[in-house]
C-alpha cells in the first residue's frame, strides 16, 4: 500500500499541472459541448447507474470500438459473467478529451476498486480533425493524461494499454500512419507492471496490410476481428487479475517486419527516457497554439538551443534582448538527437504558425552514430521544415566544437558531420553560417566560451548572437 500512496502522491500534482494547457484540445476535458440531453450524456448517466449498483473488477475505457463490443455475443461470453465480469465504459465517437472528462469530473472511476483497466482510445483524434489541427503529439498527450488519471483514480488497478487499431486499406492510409506514430510513442509509457502494452495490430491485417478481413468498414472490428482481439487479450487479463501489481506480466508486441534505418535518420520520440521531454513537448505545443501565428525566428536544436531561454540558462539575458525586437519560438530540448528533432518536426511542432527564419543546430548528442547517418538525419529535418514551411528560410549552423582541443574524439566526429552538411546550403533557401572559429581560443580550447566544453556560456551566446544578428536584419527586415 505504501508504494501505491507514493505513486498517487507523485501523479496528482502532474494531473493538476496539466489542466493549465487549455489550448490543446486532446488534453482538455470535454463533456460533448455541455449538452445535458445528448445521447452521450445519457450513456454516461447510465454508466453512473451501473457503478452505483456495483462495478466489476475489469473496466474497459474507449470509443465506439469498445462501445459496440458489448453488443456482441462474445462480450457476454468473455466479460459478462464469472471472474472477468467487466464494466464497459465505451462511448461511440469519443476522443481523448471526452474520456478525460468522463474519468475526472464525470466520476466514472469513482466509488469502486478495479483490478484491471483496459484503455483503447485515440483513433477519433485522427479521424475527426486534420493533421494540422491535431497532430499525433496532441493525441500522445491526451493518452498520457488518461493513463495518469487512471493511475490516480484507481491506484490498485493494472492498466492494459492497447495500441490503436489499424485503419484503412494499407499502411499508406493517412489515419493509420498518424495512429502508428501515436502507438510508437504511447507504448513507451508502459513499464510492464502498472501499465502493460498490448499491441495486436499485426494479427488484424492480411498479408497485404489490409484491415478489411477483421474490420467491416476498415475501422470497427467485425465479429472475426473481435474474436482475434479476445483470443489474445483474455489471457493477458487473466494474468493481470492473478498477478500482484508489483510483479511484471507479459503483454503483447506486434512483430516488426523489415529492416529499419539507422536511428539518427528516422523519427524517434524520447518519451520513455525522460518525463521532462514529455512535459516540454506539452508546453511547446500549448505555446504554439496560444501564441502568435507568425514568428520572426524559430530556434531548433538540443540543450544548447534550449539554454537560450531555460530558467537559469547561460543565454537568457541575450535571449531577452533579442525578444525585444523579434518574435521568437525556441524549440530546443536538452538531450535531443537528430531523430528526436525529426520526430518533433514531423508530429506537431511545425503546425499552426508561419515563420520567416528557422535556425537549426543539432547532432552533438548523437553519440555512437556515424557522421553520414547524423548528416542524413539533419538533411531530413531540413526537408521537413521546407515541406511544412515553404515560406521560410533556414539558417543551418555547424555543430559547435567540443572538448579541449581539435583532437577531442567527439569534436572530430562533429567536424566530420559539418563537412557533409555545409553542402546542404544553397545560399538562398538554406544559409550556412559558420562561426565555430570564434568559439575557441588560440589553442583551440572551448573553455573560454563553454564552461563544461560543451554548453555555451554567457560569452559564447554573445558570440552566437553577434554572428547571426546581421542575417536577422537582412532576412527579417529589422
Amino acid at each position: 500500500m505504501k508504494n501505491y500512496s507514493k505513486s498517487l502522491f507523485l501523479i496528482l500534482p502532474l494531473i493538476a499541472a496539466l489542466t493549465a494547457f487549455a489550448d490543446i484540445r486532446a488534453v482538455t476535458p470535454d463533456n460533448w459541448g455541455n449538452k445535458p440531453n445528448s445521447w452521450q450524456m445519457k450513456r454516461h448517466n447510465l454508466f453512473k447507474e451501473r457503478i452505483a449498483k456495483g462495478a466489476g473488477e475489469v473496466v474497459f475505457i474507449g470509443d465506439s470500438i469498445t462501445h459496440f463490443w458489448e453488443n456482441k455475443a462474445s462480450w457476454k461470453k468473455h466479460f459478462g459473467d464469472g471472474p472477468r465480469k467487466a464494466l464497459n465504459l465505451g462511448i461511440s465517437a469519443d476522443r481523448t478529451e471526452h474520456v478525460l472528462w468522463r474519468i475526472t469530473e464525470g466520476g466514472e472511476l469513482d466509488g469502486y476498486e478495479a483490478k484491471v483497466v483496459v484503455i483503447l482510445i485515440g483513433t477519433n483524434n485522427a479521424g475527426h480533425h486534420s493533421f494540422e489541427k491535431e497532430p499525433p503529439v496532441d493525441t500522445v498527450h491526451g493518452v498520457r493524461k488518461i493513463i495518469h488519471t487512471v493511475r490516480a483514480k484507481q491506484p490498485k488497478a493494472r492498466i492494459l494499454l492497447t495500441a490503436i487499431f489499424p485503419r484503412g486499406e494499407s499502411d499508406n492510409d493517412p489515419n493509420r500512419r498518424r495512429n502508428e506514430v501515436v502507438n510508437g510513442a504511447i507504448k513507451e509509457f508502459c513499464d510492464g507492471r502498472t501499465v502493460v502494452w498490448c499491441d495486436f495490430n499485426d494479427a488484424l491485417v492480411d498479408e497485404k496490410g489490409d484491415s478489411k478481413k477483421y474490420f467491416h468498414d476498415r475501422l470497427h472490428p467485425s465479429d472475426k476481428g473481435y474474436e482475434v482481439i479476445e483470443n489474445m487479450l483474455v489471457p493477458i487479463i487473466d494474468e493481470a487479475l492473478k498477478t500482484p501489481l508489483d510483479k511484471p506480466i507479459k503483454g503483447r508486441i506486434s512483430s516488426v517486419k523489415g529492416k529499419r534505418e539507422p536511428a539518427a535518420m528516422r523519427p524517434i520520440s524520447y518519451f520513455k527516457d525522460s518525463n521532462w521531454w514529455y512535459k516540454r513537448t506539452l508546453e511547446k505545443r500549448d505555446e504554439i497554439l496560444s501564441g502568435p501565428k507568425k514568428y520572426d525566428i524559430v530556434f531548433v536544436g538540443d540543450s544548447i538551443t534550449h539554454r537560450w531561454e531555460r530558467k537559469g540558462g547561460e543565454g537568457v539575458k541575450h535571449f531577452a534582448e533579442l525578444k525585444k525586437q523579434y518574435k521568437i519560438l525556441n524549440l530546443g530540448y536538452g538531450g535531443d538527437r537528430t531523430q528526436h528533432v525529426l520526430w518533433r518536426m514531423k508530429n506537431g511542432e511545425l503546425e499552426g504558425y508561419k515563420a520567416k527564419l528557422f535556425i537549426l543546430m543539432i547532432g552533438t548528442n548523437n553519440n555512437g552514430d556515424k557522421p553520414e547517418h547524423i548528416a542524413e538525419g539533419i538533411k531530413r529535418i531540413i526537408a521537413t521544415i521546407k515541406e511544412k514551411h515553404p515560406e521560410s528560410k533556414i539558417m543551418l549552423l555547424p555543430i559547435f566544437p567540443r572538448g579541449a582541443d581539435a583532437n577531442d574524439v567527439k569534436r572530430r566526429r562533429n567536424e566530420a558531420v559539418n563537412n557533409i552538411i555545409k553542402f546542404f546550403a544553397d545560399g538562398e533557401k538554406v544559409i550556412w553560417v559558420d562561426f565555430n572559429d570564434k568559439l575557441v581560443d588560440a589553442k583551440g580550447d572551448t573553455k573560454k566560451f563553454m564552461n563544461d566544453r560543451l554548453h555555451t556560456n554567457h560569452k559564447g551566446y554573445g558570440v552566437w548572437r553577434k554572428a547571426v544578428v546581421p542575417y536577422f536584419k537582412e532576412i527579417i527586415g529589422k
